[in-house]
């Protein structure tokens, strides 16, 4: 208990410092450790991954492993180890990758169980382990099967959600999302700023409260080339979470922030970023979603890499104060 003691007496950050579990807590084994360095390395908050119980290659592939098989109960005593983990080193859940896609293309009966199981049993792990916002990738259809359809499948399926996420006190967040198409990096539902806010305020209405928020991907503005001072700020209240992330405007490698720096344009725009989040008072989570980068490192300095994601956050901080 010596670590719960003494992480509740550290000061109090204005804006709370997060990174995602992916590749740091074991699914199977010792959770403990991974949970242990994290907050050795000073985060808050935490992104649990609990897509990494069902890969995204494989839904893609339609090779569903049976971890959402398991029953109601028997996954809430698994998750309540985490959350027990969570507590004992004073860290707490700022939001949850639900697994993704939810839409399969090509495949009817993975995107039956997406839809049907893994979500709804996501939604329920979410409320075990006290996570407030539940990311949940919309259906990605406009170039198939056009933009009107996309925005009436999606705004049908997330409207079915409202019975169990009120039942559950958990909310939802949908994430700005890139294509390729032809060999391009194209835009992605919610990629412009007026369809992200069209869905969000739909499904509010619809829901009588704020049930539905956004999750604003830096890497993924980066892809599409939007502007993200512009983005956030027409998005205002409604971001909710961050992923935060930089590549090199070609690829979506999720690297750590000034990678790429700035003088050539390769690199994010991190002071519009910055200068965004403190003009819409963001009071969330600055969190990285960054595990390919430390993961590029020997397991040996994976603490010092995760130290170094913690102290850019802080730097990220102190910045959006001094704006």
């Amino acid at each position: 208990m010596m670590y719960k003691d003494s992480y509740e007496n550290m000061e109090v950050k204005m804006l709370t410092i997060g990174v995602q579990t992916k590749g740091i807590v074991a699914e199977n084994g010792d959770i403990n450790s991974g949970f242990r360095k994290i907050r050795e390395a000073g985060f808050d908050k935490v992104d649990f991954n609990l897509d990494a119980f069902l890969m995204n290659s494989n839904v893609y592939a339609g090779k569903i492993n049976d971890f959402f098989n398991k029953d109601i109960p028997e996954l809430v005593e698994i998750f309540k180890k985490y959350k027990q983990a969570m507590d004992l080193y004073g860290l707490t859940p700022s939001q949850m990758h639900v697994p993704y896609p939810v839409y399969v293309p090509g495949n009817g009966n993975a995107t039956t169980y997406m839809q049907g199981n893994v979500v709804p049993k996501s939604i329920i792990i979410a409320e075990t382990l006290g996570v407030p916002w539940a990311v949940i990738h919309p259906f990605k259809l406009q170039y198939a099967k056009g933009k009107k359809y996309e925005r009436q499948t999606n705004l049908e399926y997330f409207k079915m959600l409202v019975p169990i996420l009120k039942q559950c006190g958990v909310k939802v967040c949908l994430e700005n999302l890139y294509e390729s198409v032809g060999g391009r990096i194209t835009e992605g539902v919610c990629a412009d700023p007026e369809d992200a806010i069209w869905y969000i305020d739909t499904l509010n209405a619809y829901a009588g409260e704020e049930l539905f928020g956004f999750c604003l991907d830096t890497g993924h503005l980066q892809l599409v080339k939007r502007d993200p001072y512009e983005f956030i700020i027409k998005l205002g209240s409604r971001i909710k979470v961050l992923h935060i992330h930089e590549n090199n405007g070609k690829d979506d490698t999720h690297q750590l922030p000034y990678t790429f720096g700035s003088k050539d344009g390769r690199g994010a725009d991190w002071d519009g970023i910055l200068r965004g989040l403190k003009e819409i008072g963001y009071q969330g989570t600055l969190s990285f979603e960054t595990f390919p980068a430390m993961n590029s490192f020997p397991y040996n300095v994976s603490g010092q890499v995760l130290k170094t994601i913690h102290d850019i956050g802080v730097y990220m901080a102190k910045q959006i104060d001094d704006i």
